[in-house]
């Protein structure tokens, strides 16, 4: 639980203040004790309006978290590039861009969970090309140590800026993409997943549009890649079973646990990106791309509402679960310390109560329907028989 129950404009007022920190030419040094404050801040956020019974709006809490990413991101790479330019005399040689990808670059990441960033670099002269991959390794290889120690922590895929494969000209960048794009190869699916999904947070934003640009194209050219990405969202365990129940498992100590994020959440992502690059929709947010679909008239106004009800309502279940310990124990009186130990992102539905597990079964009902739009719009069976 919060210390106290703040009000919004303390709330605000806090948050302007942890920017201020962010801005400050101590940080580098300060670093975790800002990144505690704003932990804090975000527990502050969840549980402002308890005591009237009202839920707080969940798209200012993701939206000021993005922000405030982006801010912290950038401050870290200006501290890294001075650092290097006070030490060796070198200056970024080219221009480049910093993007994020992932639930960062969605503006859906609450809770700091690993990094999913990446570096484009304007393409260099020859002769030149070793000097540019030289510095921008190096400073890639900094700003993920810098992330990493304000609690972004580093991707055990090191699908990061550091990894070389996620650090490359624009040149490289627009061969890669095209290699990936259409491909059977599992791996090069996953990496299409992963950078269908970016913002521009650092930089020249001309070469991520440019990148941005190549996907659109690359998409109107090959039927074969939204049937993969189909393909790929069907590999993660549906929410619901054919009996119209919640697809759980047992653990020692837990009668039924769900994942809300492979079983529910991914699939709403999956499909609203699916959706937006299909229809040039360039945000990569998930209810500002399903908000944009509802205009472009690609879902219906009463699909929206479900499918964006929906995954606010999971978003929530996990944030809470996240911050908190699992849902339910504190209504049924089990101590969290006494509740059972289940795999990340997973909530023990047998606690929940009533109330609340009926919510669960209505936005995963709608998670279903969504699953099946897609497949029914980009599913084409005739290529499985061949790949």
């Amino acid at each position: 639980m919060p210390r106290n129950l703040t009000p919004d404009h303390d709330l605000a007022d806090q948050f302007r203040a942890l920017e201020a920190a962010v801005s400050r030419e101590d940080f580098p040094e300060s670093m975790e004790r800002v990144a505690a404050r704003a932990d804090q801040w975000i527990l502050d956020f969840l549980h402002q309006r308890e005591t009237d019974g009202t839920t707080p709006d969940l798209t200012v809490l993701l939206d000021r978290v993005s922000r405030f990413n982006a801010l912290v991101t950038c401050r870290i790479i200006q501290h890294r590039i001075t650092a290097i330019q006070t030490q060796n005399y070198i200056s970024p040689p080219l221009p480049f861009c910093w993007i994020t990808m992932g639930s960062d670059a969605r503006g859906e990441q609450v809770v700091r969970t690993d990094q999913d960033n990446a570096l484009i670099y304007a393409d260099p002269l020859s002769g030149r090309e070793q000097e540019a991959r030289e510095y921008f390794n190096t400073l890639a290889l900094a700003v993920t140590k810098d992330l990493d120690q304000f609690g972004f922590t580093l991707c055990k895929g090191e699908v990061m800026a550091s990894n070389p494969d996620w650090c490359r000209s624009l040149g490289q960048w627009l061969q890669a993409l095209d290699s990936w794009v259409g491909s059977t190869d599992p791996m090069a699916i996953r990496k299409l997943t992963i950078l269908l999904d970016f913002k521009a947070v650092f930089g020249d934003r001309r070469l991520a549009a440019m990148l941005q640009a190549r996907v659109f194209e690359n998409f109107a050219r090959h039927e074969a890649a939204s049937h993969f990405l189909v393909r790929d969202d069907q590999l993660f365990a549906a929410p619901m079973t054919r009996f119209n129940r919640i697809r759980t498992r047992r653990k020692k100590g837990a009668k039924k646990y769900f994942n809300l994020k492979t079983q529910g959440i991914a699939h709403l992502v999956n499909g609203a990106r699916l959706f937006a690059v299909n229809h040039g929709i360039r945000i990569p947010s998930t209810l500002k791309r399903m908000e944009q679909l509802k205009e472009d008239r690609v879902i219906t106004e009463e699909e929206y509402r479900e499918y964006t009800r929906a995954f606010t309502f999971l978003t929530r279940l996990k944030l809470t679960s996240h911050l908190k310990g699992q849902p339910g124990h504190e209504q049924d009186g089990t101590p969290l310390d006494q509740a059972p130990s289940l795999p990340e992102n997973c909530i023990d539905i047998s606690r929940m109560p009533s109330g609340e597990l009926k919510e669960l079964r209505r936005a995963l009902s709608a998670v279903t329907r969504f699953q099946k739009k897609m497949a029914g719009t980009y599913n084409q069976a005739w290529m499985n028989f061949f790949n």
